[in-house]
This record gives C-alpha cells, sequence and structure tokens, in this order.
C-alpha cells in the first residue's frame, strides 16, 4: 500500500511544482508577486488554467 501512495504522490506533486512555476514565471511577466502567484498554481493545479486565465483579466502592474 506504502508504494501506491509514494507511485502516486511523486507525480502528482511534481505537476503541482511545474504548475506552480509556470504561473510564478507568467505573474512576473505581469508585474505580480512571484511567491504569492507559486503558492496559488501550485495548490490549484487541478484547474491549472485557471490561475493564468485570472492573471490575463488582472491589469498590468
Amino acid at each position: 500500500m506504502l508504494s501506491w501512495i509514494i507511485f502516486i504522490a511523486i507525480p502528482v506533486l511534481a505537476v503541482a511544482l511545474l504548475a506552480g512555476r509556470f504561473t510564478a514565471i507568467y505573474a512576473a511577466e505581469r508585474g505580480r508577486s512571484e511567491p504569492a502567484w507559486f503558492l496559488l498554481g501550485a495548490l490549484l493545479f487541478p484547474l491549472f488554467p485557471l490561475p493564468w486565465m485570472t492573471l490575463r483579466l488582472l491589469p498590468r502592474k
């Protein structure tokens, strides 16, 4: 059972970190806080396009 948890958890964490990083990079391009958007992108990775769409709708700083 533990092996299945590890087998599932590692890819899920990797995808969450990638989604957070891509969101943070895009946020920096738009003049927003990288750490805050990294956290938001990582937590909302199942809804990955949602943070990007939100950033697109916010005015540039």
